[in-house]
Formats: structure tokens, C-alpha cells, sequence
């Protein structure tokens, strides 16, 4: 009897044996998977830690342009230190570009004029940065620095400076006022700035200036540059009176007054125009009534 349940319990772990087997064949593949899961995810963790790091982009170095070179020249100022300085959506290097973009080299007496123009910026700084000065106001002056500081007696070497003055006209006109007459002073052909215009209208702000013409505000911008423009022909007249010898200075006294004359005519067409205007105005009240 020993012997049968010997052989029986024998029997019994070879069927257990043999169901662990059939076991391992079912689902021994959801277990290699699982493993070769387990071995790729330290594959790729292992290809992470090793992967050497990218490099940082290189970021070319900026490269000032001749705009830049104005900004360093008439202001005085570091680009690289522009371009670091906020002022509102802008950096201050973006603002400068827009002032100084037109600015011209110093016909003449560029150590005064230059002086003088670092003066008025030094002055004006903080509305320059703040865009409160108008970039034509700016032009205006900078281009013609030489007429606002011409006949200056001023103590010290590079003395001369931009009188306070000529802000006040400037103010008093207002930019589009300013804008208008420099376009009536002379024909713009050549689009963009109406250099020849600006240039004349420095001429009368500085004319208004040294002979104390203030701006009214009840007298139209237009007719107080009149006015400045036929007492600067007079004045050419007279001198011409005075010249016998056809010489430089002769030729240069007639250029003036071809200049002169070409101005007044064209304010002359614009109070023209304005005449018409008026009285086309007047018309279509009268009709619409």
C-alpha cells in the first residue's frame, strides 16, 4: 500500500510539473514583453544621461551700420549700451536710429557745431528718449547747426550753443505747422526730407530769434515767416545797392535773393490757393441753404 501512494504522489508532481510548464508557454511571451519593454526604457534612460549636451546657438555679434556710427558721433553714445536700455516697447538704440537716421555731416565749423549739438542733446535727453522731442525738430537742428550758432560771441573754446529760443518757436508753431511751412518754403521733387525747405525755414527761425520776431498766436505760422523773408530781402537789396564790383560776394548777395524771391512767390500761390478755398467754401454754403 506504501508503495502505491508513493508512486501515486509521484505521478501527481510530474501533472504539476508538466501544468507549469503549459503555463510558461501560454504566457511566458507577455513576460518577455514586458522585459524587453523594461530593457528599451533603460536603453533610452541610459542614451539620455549619455547624450552630450547640444550647444547653444552662437549669436553673431551685432555689427554697427553707418545709422549707428551718426548715433555714436552726434550724441555720444554707446551702441552696445542702446541696445540694452528699454524705453517702452523700444530699445533706446531703436529710438536714437529714428532721430539720427538724417543727419548730415558738418558743412562747416564742425567742432563748434558739434559742440553745440551735444549741448541741445544733453539738454534735451530725456524728451529725446521719451520721444516727446519730434524727430523733425531734431533733424531740423542738427543739419543746420551751423546757421543757429553763426555770429555767436561767446567766451571759451566750442562756447556757442543752441539758444533756448528757438525751441520756444518751435513749440509755439507746433510740428505740423512746422512741417507745412518748410513745404511751402521750397518744392519737395525729391521726396523723403525737404532739405532746401528746412534749411530756409532754419534761416528764419534764426532770423526771429537774433531780431527778437516772436510767434503770436492769434497771427497765422505763415505770416510771420512772411514777414522775416521780405526783411531779409530788403536786406539783401540794400546791400546790393551798396556793391559796385561784380565779385563773389555780389554773386552770392543775388543767389539770396533768387532764393528769397522763390520763397515768397510760393507762399504768394499758397494764400492763393487758400483764397480760393475759402471762397469755393463760401459757395457751398450759400447752395446748401
Amino acid at each position: 500500500m506504501l508503495e502505491f501512494w508513493k508512486n501515486e504522489w509521484k505521478l501527481f508532481l510530474e501533472d504539476m510539473n508538466s501544468f507549469k510548464n503549459a503555463f510558461v508557454r501560454i504566457f511566458g511571451g507577455k513576460q518577455d514583453y514586458l522585459m524587453l519593454q523594461e530593457g528599451v526604457t533603460e536603453q533610452e534612460a541610459e542614451s539620455v544621461v549619455t547624450e552630450p549636451q547640444q550647444a547653444e546657438p552662437v549669436i553673431p555679434a551685432y555689427e554697427p551700420d553707418g545709422i549707428d556710427h551718426k548715433v555714436t558721433a552726434y550724441f555720444g553714445e554707446n551702441v552696445e549700451e542702446l541696445r540694452q536700455n528699454v524705453s517702452g516697447e523700444k530699445t533706446q538704440h531703436d529710438v536714437l536710429r529714428e532721430y539720427a537716421q538724417f543727419f548730415k555731416p558738418y558743412a562747416e565749423s564742425q567742432e563748434m557745431c558739434n559742440s553745440a549739438f551735444r549741448k541741445y542733446y544733453d539738454r534735451h535727453a530725456l524728451k529725446i528718449a521719451t520721444e516727446e522731442l519730434p524727430v523733425a525738430q531734431a533733424r531740423i537742428i542738427q543739419n543746420n547747426v551751423d546757421l543757429f550758432i553763426k555770429g555767436q560771441e561767446v567766451f571759451g573754446e566750442n562756447g556757442q550753443f543752441i539758444d533756448s529760443r528757438v525751441d520756444t518757436i518751435f513749440d509755439k508753431m507746433g510740428i505740423e505747422q512746422v512741417n507745412k511751412v518748410v513745404n511751402i518754403l521750397h518744392d519737395n521733387t525729391e521726396g523723403g526730407v525737404n532739405a532746401q525747405g528746412e534749411r530756409l525755414f532754419a534761416e528764419v527761425v534764426t532770423y526771429m530769434v537774433d531780431n527778437g520776431i516772436k510767434v503770436e498766436k492769434e497771427a497765422s505760422v505763415v505770416d510771420s515767416v512772411k514777414l522775416v523773408l521780405e526783411e531779409k530781402l530788403n536786406d539783401v537789396h540794400s546791400s546790393l545797392r551798396s556793391h559796385e564790383d561784380w565779385n563773389d560776394e555780389y554773386q552770392a548777395l543775388l543767389s539770396q535773393e533768387r532764393k528769397y524771391l522763390y520763397a515768397l512767390n510760393r507762399i504768394e500761390q499758397y494764400e492763393t490757393e487758400q483764397r480760393i478755398s475759402e471762397f469755393e467754401d463760401k459757395l457751398n454754403d450759400m447752395d446748401a441753404i
